[in-house]
């Protein structure tokens, strides 16, 4: 669909470059798509790393002096910055984005010519919801039945240039109307609007230059798996990098001081892509719980728990080199000894903040075999709401116990639908370990919960390696949806240690399930491994941690603003903050964090917030990389919010 949407919107402007020239250093020529398109060249392949044939595809001084001038527009607009280039931008008196509406908005024609410089990768957003709508061309009462039914998967979303996977930060401004009742009107609300479907690092190189020299909003999006909007904002430029998706396996790899296999992914690779060819190889990825995660993204990027976590540390840890095009429009190599102060930040320092990532190099390791376990308990007439929450405590009195063994809890607690609650593992994951390894293990938990009169059924599978395990424990998982906000905590060792402070905590998190909210709880560790590099920007909070807690508040799919502000605002000023009360000095994580965070310095980046913000400056003095909650985001802010909702649909501004 968004090939033909593509072709209608740039059909109708060929006619305004009909006739035109460009002059080049040959002479001018005709300008069209054969003549300008693409303006790349393909740069000699090092001798030294294996970069995807892509990644060779490149803009280039040379390139740019071969088209010196276009009659339609200046070709400066798509140079590399200057002495004097960032000197102007520095003392400009803009305070805001070029916003759609305004004088510097550049004209249709540049955005053609935009689009045949990039070799027609541009595309004019369309909500992937318009088709529900008689106000946009593209209604389609059938193709809007396929859309709504599809709503909640996230394959649908992922194949498209622009949504994303948590509509909230959008703005909920295009929204199949079924699904919610006050979904009258389709408007771009806080999408942006044009994407560049990257197929080469010259369309990156371009589409910066072009941002950076326009002063326009740009973002960056992968597969819309995204929690607090950090791939959308209204009138951006956003580079779509979902189909740079190659991936290769190396048996034997070679690198600095490693030696091993290893995985090259490009920014768009999956994890189910990932540990899929892993699986095929007799190796094993560390890689994220959820299937559409963009491995090379924001994943790795924000540090990246995993099942794996417990026993060889975050995903983070594995990386062994980056590819990343910076936002002066340079594509550089990072890794322990080219640009090693980028590689450090690039590690979980925040997407979209230092560059655009086009590819990294991952380690891997052997198969292993997985044990899981999967029971639940609920209240009821004959377990009482204490004896309920006394079952939880005995877990969490193991929380140093099972991760320090290499496993990985990932449970529930949500309401019952009987004015109760139910604990569901989902399942208890015991990664290097047999059945009979496992059942040991769990025997001294499950004998607390028969004391404490709380029978479980306990079932345990064993698979042979990490991919069935991961396939068969987590299925695809339900997006698209608007009725919560997620905040979360890394609690740290001592708070299950101490039994005081076990008792807070247990207290602190009862009081906001009570309240409304329910937990999605992980009991994990960053393990310590001396195989891996773990000199990198990943939350210090989560070498001390013990859990990764989140707390989602509910609402329902008609809720006003007025209830979905309501609800943020008790997350993150009681619910939340009795758990900081309980933690001090610990962090959250900054994937899955509240976006209304107070001091998210401090949560998400810890001790390392003056060293990523002062690289930050370096790299970008002109402000062209922003996400919410990211290095550097207090210096922006987004006009026209609602406090505690604070969505991506506004005009970017900078705060002083």
């Amino acid at each position: 669909m968004a090939q033909f949407v593509r072709g209608l919107i740039f059909a109708s402007l060929g006619s305004l470059i009909a006739g035109q020239t460009i002059n080049t250093a040959k002479g001018p020529v005709a300008a069209n798509k054969n003549t300008v398109a693409p303006a790349a060249a393909v740069v000699p392949a090092s001798t030294t790393k294996s970069n995807f044939d892509w990644e060779n595809v490149q803009l280039t001084p040379s390139v740019l002096a071969n088209l010196t001038n276009l009659n339609l527009t200046d070709i400066s607009l798509f140079n590399f910055p200057t002495a004097q280039s960032v000197s102007a931008r520095s003392a400009s008196t803009s305070q805001c984005k070029v916003f759609p509406g305004d004088a510097e908005w550049p004209s249709p024609i540049v955005w053609e010519i935009l689009n045949l410089l990039s070799g027609d990768a541009l595309i004019k957003t369309v909500p992937l919801a318009a088709p529900c709508f008689s106000s946009w061309p593209e209604y389609n009462a059938t193709l809007c039945a396929t859309i709504t039914s599809l709503w909640n998967t996230p394959q649908l979303h992922v194949a498209d240039p622009t949504s994303t996977q948590w509509p909230l930060w959008e703005d909920l401004t295009c929204l199949p109307p079924s699904l919610r009742s006050e979904a009258t009107t389709c408007t771009l609300g806080g999408y942006a609007s044009y994407s560049i479907n990257v197929t080469n690092v010259a369309q990156i190189q371009l589409a910066l230059n072009f941002a950076r020299n326009l002063n326009l909003r740009l973002v960056v999006r992968s597969t819309g798996h995204d929690f607090a909007g950090k791939g959308i904002g209204a009138g951006a430029l956003s580079l779509w990098t979902h189909n740079l998706n190659d991936l290769e396996f190396y048996p034997s790899y070679t690198y600095g001081s490693y030696s091993g296999p290893a995985f090259k992914l490009g920014a768009g690779v999956m994890t189910e892509d990932v540990y899929a060819l892993a699986e095929a190889n007799g190796v094993t990825a560390v890689g994220g719980e959820c299937r559409t995660v963009g491995m090379a993204g924001g994943y790795i990027a924000g540090g990246g728990h995993s099942p794996m976590s417990s026993l060889v540390g975050m995903a983070a840890d594995q990386v062994l080199s980056i590819e990343v095009v910076l936002p002066n429009g340079e594509f550089v190599t990072a890794d322990a000894n080219t640009n090693p102060d980028l590689f450090w930040a690039l590690r979980g320092g925040g997407g979209s903040t230092f560059g655009v990532v086009t590819s990294l190099v991952i380690q891997a390791y052997p198969k292993v075999p997985v044990t899981t376990m999967t029971f639940d308990f609920t209240m009821s007439s004959t377990l009482s709401a204490d004896t309920f929450w006394n079952g939880v405590r005995a877990y969490f009195t193991y929380f140093a116990v099972f991760p320090d063994a290499g496993t990985y809890g990932y449970f529930n607690i949500v309401p019952n639908g009987a004015g109760g609650y139910t604990f569901t593992f989902d399942p208890f994951w015991g990664g290097n370990m047999t059945k009979p390894q496992l059942q040991t293990l769990v025997a001294p938990f499950l004998k607390d919960l028969s004391d404490l009169g709380i029978p479980v059924a306990p079932v345990f599978t064993e698979y042979a390696s990490l991919r069935p395990a991961w396939n068969a424990s987590f299925p695809p998982e339900n997006v698209g949806g608007w009725t919560n906000h997620a905040a979360s905590r890394l609690f740290p060792r001592e708070n299950f240690e101490n039994a005081t402070l076990l008792n807070e905590t247990l207290a602190a998190v009862r009081y906001a399930i009570e309240g409304g909210a329910i937990l999605v709880g992980y009991n994990i560790k960053s393990a310590v491994n001396p195989h891996a590099n773990q000199n990198n920007s990943v939350n210090p909070a989560w070498r001390k941690t013990l859990t990764h807690f989140i707390l989602p508040g509910l609402w329902d799919a008609n809720a006003t603003f007025a209830t979905i502000q309501n609800v943020s605002e008790t997350l993150t000023n009681d619910w939340i903050a009795k758990w900081r009360a309980v933690s001090p000095g610990a962090g959250s994580y900054f994937s899955e964090g509240d976006i209304n965070e107070p001091d998210f310095q401090q949560a998400f980046y810890g001790s390392y917030y003056p060293q990523l913000y002062a690289l930050k400056q370096q790299l970008d003095p002109y402000g062209l990389f922003y996400a919410p909650t990211g290095v550097g985001s207090e210096d922006w802010y987004v006009t026209g919010q609602i406090p505690y909702v604070p969505t991506q649909n506004g005009r970017l501004c900078r705060t002083s």
